[in-house]
């Protein structure tokens, strides 16, 4: 009796095996026949009971793959025609993933596409998708999607760009994942992307700036190092400028300065550039460099406003400096000191009130700009003009 039911179970096995080969044969007879509606038909009757069955995982990924080649063929013909599967490009890309999680040495079917080639297949339709979600706003979708294009190009080890490619994902990626708040994520898109060596610096200035809000001075100057070894160097300005920030931060100002004169001549006819350079040396008191900076980019671009306005917060800087030493003068009963100080802040303050109105001219809706003026044209005494006023007042009911 025992004998009889073990022959039974063979036998019930083995017409299962046999069942699940001939069905899919038949697929594989519709998908070369290019019958893929037919092919999707019975690849699904055939996963039934079969849900191990590696081959099965394969034929199916072929399918639906197909699927959704045939869809996007027929969208461009007819504009209005909806998919009755828009999901194909990830069922076909799961079922090639499965195929390979269960046999990993599997070998397609004649005229069909290994799991692999299927995965690699499927990350230029992943990927439309994922950039339609984002579109959309879809953040989580667009996540998703994202995720497993970049997944996929990554095994196509025969792609010269794949590094880039691969990069520009992670670089929306970690966009995505800041707009949805997951500074996980965030990070670890980042580092991925740092990983592969992308040559993208928008990833490292974006790394740079996670490790300066976590207080990590040690990282950020690693991270600026390794950019400057990928990145291209006519790609590597903002790379340059950060690194002036970290000078700054690490309270490097011999190497700030001598920075600042590298980069005043390499980038000496680009006005945007030296104004960013002239920033980092009025934000560290080196405000006689800074001025020799900016009049360089000004006899490029005399009515720049950005490099206009700098000067003005060279000059409203230093004049702020002469404020702590009339203070400690006063404290100190030192009053003809004191006098003296304040006549030479008035000094620089008049040169301020010059270029920031200057800057004002140029541009009237520079928020910072103008409450400058106003600030400046109280303390000199000088009137303020209804227009200004309106502008600074507005800014008050914004709050």
């Amino acid at each position: 009796m025992r004998k009889f039911w073990i022959l039974t179970v063979l036998a019930c096995v083995m017409s299962t095996g046999i069942f699940a080969q001939i069905c899919l044969d038949d697929v594989w007879m519709c998908l070369k026949n290019n019958q893929a509606g037919k092919a999707k038909k019975l690849v699904d009757e055939c996963m039934i009971g079969n849900e191990a069955n590696a081959e099965a995982w394969l034929m199916k990924g072929n399918v639906y793959l197909q699927i959704y080649q045939r869809d996007v063929e027929r969208l461009k013909k007819e504009p209005t025609y909806i998919s009755k599967t828009p999901e194909a490009a990830w069922i076909a890309n799961e079922s090639f993933y499965k195929a390979l999680e269960l046999n990993n040495k599997i070998e397609p079917k004649t005229g069909m596409l290994g799991p692999i080639d299927g995965q690699i297949l499927c990350a230029g339709p992943l990927y439309t998708i994922g950039e339609k979600a984002k579109k959309e706003n879809k953040l989580e979708e667009a996540v998703q999607y994202l995720t497993v294009a970049a997944r996929n190009l990554k095994l196509d080890k025969n792609n010269p760009n794949m590094p880039t490619d691969v990069g520009y994902i992670y670089y929306d990626l970690a966009v995505l994942s800041s707009k949805l708040k997951n500074a996980a994520n965030y990070k670890s898109f980042l580092q991925d992307a740092v990983n592969i060596k992308t040559p993208v610096p928008e990833i490292y200035l974006m790394m740079y700036d996670l490790y300066k809000a976590e207080k990590d001075t040690v990282n950020c100057g690693k991270i600026l190092i390794t950019a400057k070894k990928v990145v291209p160097v006519k790609f590597q300005a903002d790379i340059k400028a950060t690194e002036l920030d970290y000078y700054a931060m690490s309270g490097e100002i011999d190497k700030l300065n001598e920075t600042c004169d590298k980069m005043a001549e390499e980038y000496a006819t680009e006005p945007t550039v030296l104004n960013i350079i002239a920033g980092h040396l009025v934000n560290n008191g080196q405000y006689e460099k800074a001025e020799i900076i900016i009049n360089k980019g000004l006899a490029i671009d005399s009515s720049n406003f950005d490099l206009t306005q700098q000067m003005g917060y060279r000059y409203f800087f230093d004049a702020v400096k002469y404020q702590d030493l009339i203070d400690i003068a006063m404290k100190d009963k030192e009053y003809t000191k004191a006098n003296e100080l304040k006549d030479t802040q008035k000094v620089v303050l008049e040169k301020a009130h010059t270029w920031v109105e200057k800057a004002y001219n140029i541009n009237k809706n520079d928020k910072q700009n103008n409450i400058m003026l106003q600030q400046i044209k109280v303390k000199l005494l000088k009137p303020v003009p209804e227009d200004l006023k309106a502008r600074v007042d507005s800014y008050k009911s914004q709050k």
